[in-house]
């Protein structure tokens, strides 16, 4: 018989994230799609990645110049002796598309793409999205 407590924790640490939402919750995003920029650090061998100066420093002036409403952090970890693929994961969202365009032009981005060197010497991938 499975355990089930220890496959849940096995599934949550193997996966880096899960999420339980209500039918309220549901309904909620379905009604009011939200915009998405989504920053992925993908990980290989020997990469740096300042973990602290990331939390403290770069998502705080990225989510002030960019306005969004809020950030997700997903943190790669180990599934058994496989490296996580993906450094980090950050999952900024935005009330619309069009909040979200006036993030990308905005000139003080050029701060927040300099900036990256300081933690990181990953090449990160950016992806549009839209939550529904």
């Amino acid at each position: 018989m499975v355990n089930r407590r220890e496959f849940m924790w096995g599934a949550a640490t193997g996966a880096g994230a899960m999420m339980v939402m209500s039918a309220e919750m549901v309904q909620a995003v379905a009604a009011e799609p939200t915009m998405s920029l989504n920053v992925i650090y993908p990980n290989h061998e020997g990469a740096r990645f300042d973990l602290s100066y990331y939390r403290s420093s770069h998502i705080p002036l990225a989510t002030k110049v960019m306005g969004a409403t809020s950030v997700m952090l997903i943190e790669g970890v180990p599934n058994g002796t496989a490296a996580a693929p993906f450094a980090m994961i950050a999952h900024f969202q935005f009330a619309s598309a069009d909040a979200l365009k006036a993030a990308l032009v905005n000139p003080a981005m050029a701060d927040v793409r300099a900036d990256v060197a300081k933690f990181t010497d990953i090449k990160p991938t950016v992806m549009l999205g839209k939550s529904q």
